[in-house]
């Protein structure tokens, strides 16, 4: 049942990504739409910075603890909602040759180590070049 859920998920992150992204080309105008989605759904923005040509937003996951005593803390942040935006990932490495590391927990980023924070980023991609 929670893998047909999270199907759905991804689905819906998919579909929506196509009105969310329309006519969005670069990582700056990409990671302004996230950040717009992000807060039409209450989440609130700590940190904002452009890194070598990678955007990346620090914010507070609203939905952290929801359900938590019956699911665990995290479960509808990270496990449900990250779903949605495996559908953005997918949406924007196919479509648009966008990098988009959707949230992750701020403990693994160095100075930002506040346990009810989460990170995204947002770039071109590396290109790789073919040895000799």
């Amino acid at each position: 049942m929670n893998t047909v859920i999270e199907r759905l998920l991804h689905a819906f992150g998919y579909a929506l990504a196509y009105g969310l992204f329309f006519r969005a080309e670069t990582p700056e105008t990409v990671v302004r739409r996230l950040r717009l989605a992000y807060r039409l759904v209450g989440v609130r923005i700590e940190q904002t910075a452009s890194i070598n040509g990678m955007e990346r937003t620090v914010f507070r996951c609203p939905y952290r603890s929801l359900l938590a005593g019956r699911y665990g803390e995290k479960w509808v942040c990270h496990e449900k909602l990250d779903r949605v935006d495996d559908g953005y990932v997918t949406y924007l490495k196919r479509h648009k040759g966008i990098d988009y590391n959707r949230p992750r927990s701020c403990e693994q980023l160095t100075g930002c180590e506040d346990s009810t924070c989460c990170f995204s980023e947002v770039s071109e991609p590396e290109v790789k070049e073919n040895g000799p």
